[in-house]
């Protein structure tokens, strides 16, 4: 590799690393959007003269237009042609997510975080996808990883209390990033306040017992 062509490719992965659509809070909260067939189509790849860069904000247009097909076309194009960043791979996964396609949605996030482990987005999603695949243990530990990154994502809060609270029986846990993820989003989400006024009664008979003293 040419020494002068390193900034560059420094600067496109910090660029498709920032640059993806990450999914929703919680799985299941957000419906699939069908693609519009009266949508306007546009070319898939580019020209052959664009950049790579170009190429990838169009993928990203794409998506964000719900013509989800072309999108993910390009992306696995650009997940060949531009190996080591992690941003291609990142949106991948979140469309195969959408579409329900769990074992291509977790080999996509994976080989994102294996390229970029700082990509707090991908741990996120990875989170996601291992709790639909009924893998709490490790849908926790990508959401732990996505918060060490960047403990202001709200959504991995969020997701992390439903899979603590729901299959891990980790009460203090749940409430914890229950209360963090309100205290984050400013909002006062009524079904968190229902699971968190729940989880307060479940906790409440532990801390009873534990303040009795001994039976005189």
């Amino acid at each position: 590799m040419n020494p002068s062509s390193k900034p560059h490719l420094a600067a496109l992965a910090a660029l498709m690393s920032a640059l993806v659509l990450a999914g929703c809070a919680a799985p299941g909260a957000r419906p699939d959007a069908g693609d519009d067939p009266d949508a306007p189509k546009e070319s898939v790849i580019g020209d052959a003269g664009q950049s790579v860069e170009a190429r990838y904000l169009e993928a990203l247009d794409l998506m964000k237009r719900n013509q989800f097909d072309d999108a993910q076309a390009a992306f696995e194009a650009l997940t060949q042609e531009a190996p080591e960043v992690s941003g291609p791979p990142t949106n991948l996964g979140i469309l195969h997510l959408r579409a329900k396609r769990l074992p291509q949605a977790r080999a996509a996030l994976q080989q994102a975080v294996q390229i970029n482990p700082k990509n707090a987005v991908a741990w996120h999603e990875l989170g996601r996808t291992e709790r639909q695949l009924n893998n709490p243990a490790g849908a926790r530990d990508a959401y732990l990883k996505a918060l060490a990154l960047d403990d202001q994502l709200a959504e991995a809060h969020l997701n992390l209390g439903l899979v603590l609270d729901q299959p891990l029986n980790d009460v203090e846990g749940a409430l914890t990033h229950y209360r963090r993820y309100l205290a984050l989003t400013g909002s006062e989400d009524l079904r968190v306040l229902v699971w968190i006024a729940e989880l307060e009664r479940k906790a409440a008979p532990d801390t009873a017992g534990q303040n009795e003293g001994p039976t005189p």
